[in-house]
């Protein structure tokens, strides 16, 4: 397997994992408290982890483990933008 179809599947898992992630973050808001306060602290939460996924993408990146770095930059993808989603559902 060439490293550019590695890279594409750890993107693609990190995208899956990344959608997990979210969904467990929001089942536990959803339990806890009402939409319009846990749809704010995920996509607080969303944005920290997307923070720290991209430094440790680039990290990776510049030790040229280009797979790795692939799923990290994938992680946080779903997660903030189904977050916004759901903000934009909530208040418009």
């Amino acid at each position: 397997m060439t490293s550019r179809s590695q890279s594409i599947l750890a993107a693609i898992g990190g995208v899956i994992a990344g959608y997990v992630l979210w969904l467990v973050a929001i089942s536990i808001g959803d339990a806890l408290t009402t939409v319009s306060r846990w749809g704010l602290v995920v996509l607080i939460g969303s944005l920290v982890f997307a923070l720290v996924a991209l430094l440790w993408g680039r990290r990776l990146r510049r030790k040229r483990n280009f797979t790795l770095a692939s799923l990290a930059f994938a992680l946080p993808v779903l997660p903030v933008l189904l977050s916004i989603g759901v903000l934009a559902d909530s208040y418009l």
